[in-house]
């Protein structure tokens, strides 16, 4: 039998290409040979949940470029507000010096707001990165800062309202005597449909947690209701929270004394410490995954590009009736990639 080696055309370009399965030809009649659907040039044999997974990575590295991205420009706005506090520390300068301070505050108010927006969801309220998981704001309760004044009060039955931001309204049964695991359980149980968790911060002050994208409605429109111990039995009016941040800037302290200029300063030069830290710890995980990324980049992942193309191509109907065309499809088709194809379909 008389074995004949066809070697594709795409070798000459890529040194890396393996070589066709051998075709047998002699007395046994040639098969025709099947053209690759644009479903199975899409799914390569065993490689649906690899492929996925570098798909998931692609996705967790377009969200720290944008972090970073946004970063960059927080930084560079606390920068420049850092050198004109500088400025108006070491000589005070006129009146027009401590308005160019009261905007830069708000412009870099302004930037901190659009964090979520412009991070594509991935950095908190803490300027933690989050990138496997949604974002949740937390925030404290007037009136339950800590487990000890909740075991003071004793027993009482408080009733959570927010309006369209909580379902219906949760009711919080307190009992005589309820130690903080118990607390922390019965906190849990009855806020748990609501999307709300109750933990103690490394302090052991009382914090409660809610998606990022529910909290602005819940602040808005929480209202607390109690028996005359935590909370009086008539409603005052919205309950005060205070939400965790990266950083607080008060446009009023442009307007302070030197002592409140200088603490202002210590926030934004601490500020910009925990950002430049926070890039490189960003810069080191985008190079651990553009490294995965560069190495699982095989053969099997550039045959399943060429593939999914061809068959992409005769779907069109496209005919190779002349040698330019045909040098253009198979340069095209050579230097295709996984990862291109996928950024052309999303």
């Amino acid at each position: 039998m008389k074995v004949d080696k066809q070697i594709p055309i795409t070798s000459a370009l890529d040194t890396r290409a393996q070589a066709r399965p051998q075709v047998a030809t002699g007395r046994a009649s040639r098969q025709p040979v099947q053209e690759p659907s644009a479903r199975e040039a899409r799914e390569p044999r065993g490689g649906g949940s690899h492929n996925g997974f570098n798909f998931q990575l692609n996705q967790q590295l377009s969200s720290m470029q944008a972090a970073d991205r946004y970063l960059g420009d927080l930084s560079e706005q606390l920068s420049a507000l850092k050198l004109s506090i500088s400025r108006q520390l070491s000589a005070p300068q006129s009146a027009n010096e401590r308005e160019t301070i009261t905007q830069q505050l708000t412009q870099a108010n302004n930037l901190l707001a659009e964090r979520s927006k412009r991070t594509g969801q991935s950095l908190d309220a803490n300027f933690k990165l989050r990138l496997n998981e949604p974002l949740r704001s937390r925030f404290s309760i007037q009136g339950l800062e800590t487990l000890d004044t909740i075991q003071r009060a004793g027993k009482e039955t408080l009733l959570f309202t927010a309006g369209r931001a909580l379902a219906e309204p949760v009711a919080l049964v307190l009992d005589e005597g309820m130690s903080e695991e118990q607390i922390l359980r019965r906190l849990n149980s009855s806020f748990g449909n609501a999307g709300i968790r109750a933990e103690l911060d490394q302090d052991g002050a009382l914090t409660f947690s809610m998606p990022e994208n529910d909290w602005q409605l819940f602040k808005e429109q929480l209202k607390i209701k109690g028996e005359g111990k935590l909370f009086p039995a008539q409603s005052q009016g919205i309950a005060t929270t205070a939400e965790e941040g990266f950083l607080e800037l008060s446009t009023t302290l442009a307007q302070e004394s030197f002592r409140e200029l200088r603490q202002l300063l210590d926030s934004v030069v601490s500020a910009l410490d925990r950002i430049s830290s926070l890039r490189q710890h960003i810069s080191l995980r985008q190079e651990d995954v553009r490294e995965f990324l560069a190495q699982q980049e095989s053969q099997d992942e550039k045959q399943w590009a060429l593939n999914f193309a061809g068959a992409v191509f005769d779907t069109q109907g496209r005919k190779a009736s002349r040698y330019s065309v045909v040098a253009q499809t198979v340069i095209a088709q050579a230097q295709l990639t996984r990862f291109a194809v996928v950024s052309l379909l999303s």
